[in-house]
């Protein structure tokens, strides 16, 4: 008789995703210690989530050798009763690397942002995310007593644990704010370069890359509809295969996209420098925090379409410039506001080094007068 046996398919998913995180990260660290030289928070959440995520992957692929994917019938007991410790320390570490991730990702937007609401949503969705997985943790652990009455009552001994139902309805609510999570991270960039003097292109462009950290928020769709396995205890390590799948391919997804969203430097030095794009090097294609513009790539001559977002963007400096006319005809001088607009940005970059405290810059030019506010969001 064949045995069935579905551990393959969830040590493979373990160790594309490990080795994509693995690799995501990495790549996130280089251009921003590298190529940027900011290393943030949101940085040291990132690789706190790779290391979150690799014991679980680890937990993840022991537990296979164990016997998860694979009949009861075709496992011994004692084979049985390790795989369900693993899967026990897998559920602790589920819950805090998907926590990390959404703190990653909300205090990665929390550098752009510019308007008190969205700061606020995203306070909330990293305080509502995290909250929930502090109380859910103490659950997860002490849902047996005693605690390792969770795998050794396979082997006879004695204890209680909470219903079934309890856990799997906890995980449905996890799975709920997750998602919500994830979609409020995902769609909140689109208003954040709404206003933007950029081509509608660009803020397309730019609004799906900060928000491709919400690809998280498919596989936990994917997920719910074997969230009620849970519930079966008869044959638990082969009916949960698929949770054990959609779990490890959630925060995999969600490491991976959220780093993606800090590496366009690194794609702009590539591009640039490659030859079968027909570009040719020209200097420096990738910014370095100089203490000036850390979101922006200040070059000569630079038009709106050709701003470039970076990943440094702790350093931005958001500018309002606004200009009045203080006379109602000035002889020899037929200006208009783009004009004057462009002198406030050639005065403006006289400015090389305003500092983190500046508040106002005003700047005079026969009878026009250019107020421009600068602050810096740090």
């Amino acid at each position: 008789m064949t045995i069935q046996d579905r551990g393959p398919q969830v040590e493979a998913v373990a160790i594309t995703f490990l080795i994509l995180s693995w690799i995501a990260v990495c790549l996130r660290c280089y251009v921003k210690l590298y190529m940027i030289k900011l290393f943030k928070i949101n940085d040291w959440l990132a690789v706190l989530s790779l290391a979150s995520f690799t014991f679980f992957c680890t937990v993840v692929l022991t537990g296979e050798k164990r016997g998860t994917g694979r009949h009861i019938q075709d496992i011994s007991k004692t084979d049985f009763s390790a795989a369900m410790m693993w899967w026990f320390c897998g559920e602790i570490s589920y819950i805090t690397t998907t926590a990390l991730i959404k703190a990653t990702i909300g205090m990665f937007l929390l550098q752009i942002c510019t308007n008190t609401y969205q700061k606020c949503t995203i306070w909330i969705v990293i305080i509502v995310s995290t909250a929930f997985s502090l109380a859910y943790i103490p659950v997860l652990i002490f849902q047996c007593y005693p605690i390792s009455y969770f795998w050794t009552r396979f082997l006879g001994g004695s204890g209680k644990c909470l219903p079934t139902t309890v856990i799997a309805d906890m995980m449905y609510t996890h799975g709920v704010i997750s998602t919500w999570s994830d979609w409020t991270l995902g769609i909140l960039p689109g208003f954040l370069v709404r206003n933007l003097n950029m081509s509608p292109r660009t803020k397309v462009s730019v609004a799906l890359i900060l928000g491709l950290g919400a690809l998280g928020s498919t596989a936990s769709i994917v997920r719910f509809p074997y969230i009620h396995q849970l519930t079966k205890t008869s044959d638990f390590l082969w009916d949960n295969t698929d949770v054990s799948i959609w779990s490890t391919v959630e925060p995999g997804i969600g490491i991976v996209a959220s780093s993606m969203a800090t590496m366009r430097p690194l794609f702009v030095a590539f591009f640039s420098r490659s030859k079968l794009f027909g570009t040719t090097p020209r200097g420096n294609t990738y910014p370095r925090n100089t203490g000036q513009f850390g979101f922006f790539h200040e070059r000569e001559n630079i038009s709106v379409d050709e701003i470039e977002l970076h990943s440094d963007i702790g350093k931005t400096i958001r500018v309002t410039t606004t200009v009045t006319n203080t006379q109602s005809s000035l002889p020899g001088k037929n200006r208009d506001a783009g004009t004057n607009s462009s002198e406030s940005e050639r005065a403006l970059k006289g400015e090389d080094k305003w500092g983190a405290d500046l508040d106002t810059h005003t700047v005079e030019d026969v009878g026009y007068r250019a107020t421009i506010e600068a602050r810096a969001a740090v």
